[in-house]
């Protein structure tokens, strides 16, 4: 692979979409419920097996990656998610339309393990920075996809949001062929996940990503309805304060980056961590509205997003170069899979006390990840490799 900026940002771009056809529902789920007849507690049983569905379908495309070429099996997803989209055209019942996020999310989940072992292998020095570019760059992409679908599903039709994204998905895959890739001899042989879970220190990464994805579903789906339901804002408005947090986590990406690369990766682990649980304490407990909304955004932008160069960089030193791809597919899985069990469980929160309720429990689950954090860094040594 050309190691230059432009490979990093047309893979940033891809990234960006990937995560775009999912981005389309948290400003229009206010809409979408009304439209389809729908509750809070059912949107957010869709969202947990469309995440569970995202996170598994890793479990298949990073050991995929390995065998068949991770560029190849990218450009499968990429192209393939944005497809499903058309099936929205046609959901006129929340039956068809969880359908429609489920063949979706299963093939856009090949992307993450396959593009993350891509960069790995491409970038074995500075591996954070690279990382933080490449995420950096899909966060920039995403920055304006909340307010653009929803205007784009309040003038016209929510339909036409998760399609317009989806083209832009289709047209993306092909010009990813133009990247010159040389990822050697891919391997034939399958991969034990036996020996993934005996690989020291991959298991605290894996803790961790289950709690970090439990907080970053529920956070991603519901805020902009907690900020119409309880704080009084605007759906508009709503949807510019999501689109916040994805621009300064564009600042949160290439800070873990290079933090990552120069403090140590447990340290900004560490740092990380620590932004998320204040962001979400200060949220719930100061007593403007406003005030509380603006720190959280960016406290919480920079520190969500900051802590993810610093995972995946993690998990490249640690993993077994042969296994990569798998690993990649796991973590993804923990983040995003197990993760997503946060969406019906703040959905019923929600139908039951209130969204208030439901980000209370955020605010308890970021204090545990900061204990999770700790523990990293007390038990993982920054300069131990596996290779």
């Amino acid at each position: 692979m050309k190691k230059d900026t432009l490979d990093l940002l047309l893979l940033g771009v891809a990234h960006s979409l990937n995560h775009s056809l999912f981005l389309v529902l948290p400003p229009l789920l206010d809409n979408i419920t009304t439209d389809l007849g729908a509750s809070f507690g059912t949107m957010g049983l869709i969202g947990t097996l469309t995440f569970l569905t995202y996170g598994s379908g890793a479990l298949i495309g990073g050991p995929l990656s390995d065998r068949l070429g991770s560029l190849k099996v990218a450009r499968i997803s990429i192209a393939l998610g944005g497809v499903m989209t058309v099936l929205f055209l046609f959901a006129d019942s929340v039956f068809v339309f969880g359908a429609g996020m489920f063949l979706m999310a299963l093939w856009a989940s090949f992307y993450h393990p396959t593009a993350n072992g891509l960069i790995a292998k491409a970038f074995t020095e500075n591996t954070g920075g690279a990382m933080g570019t490449h995420n950096a760059a899909g966060n920039l992409g995403q920055v304006l996809t909340p307010t653009v679908a929803y205007y784009l599903g309040v003038t016209f039709n929510w339909r036409l949001s998760f399609v317009f994204f989806g083209a832009l998905s289709v047209a993306t895959a092909a010009f990813l062929s133009r990247i010159e890739v040389d990822e050697g001899e891919v391997s034939g042989e399958s991969q034990s996940y036996l020996e993934f879970i005996k690989t020291p220190g991959l298991w605290m990464i894996l803790l961790y990503n289950v709690f970090v994805g439990f907080l970053f579903r529920s956070v991603d789906l519901f805020f902009p309805s907690f900020l119409s339901a309880e704080k009084g804002y605007t759906g508009g408005l709503a949807a510019v304060a999501n689109s916040g947090i994805l621009l300064l986590g564009v600042a949160g990406q290439l800070l873990g980056g290079m933090g990552s690369d120069r403090l140590g990766q447990t340290k900004t682990l560490l740092i990380a961590s620590a932004g998320m649980a204040l962001s979400l304490v200060l949220l719930m407990v100061l007593p403007t509205g406003t005030l509380g909304v603006a720190l959280f955004i960016l406290l919480y932008g920079v520190s969500m997003f900051g802590h993810q160069p610093t995972v995946t960089s993690m998990v490249s030193r640690l993993s077994p170069r042969h296994m990569m791809g798998l690993a990649y597919g796991v973590m993804f899985f923990s983040a995003f899979g197990v993760g997503s069990l946060s969406t019906t469980v703040t959905g019923y929160l929600a139908d039951k006390y209130s969204l208030t309720a439901a980000f209370w429990l955020n605010a308890g689950v970021g204090v545990a990840l900061l204990a999770v954090s700790v523990l990293i860094y007390l038990k993982i040594d920054d300069n131990a490799t596996n290779r």
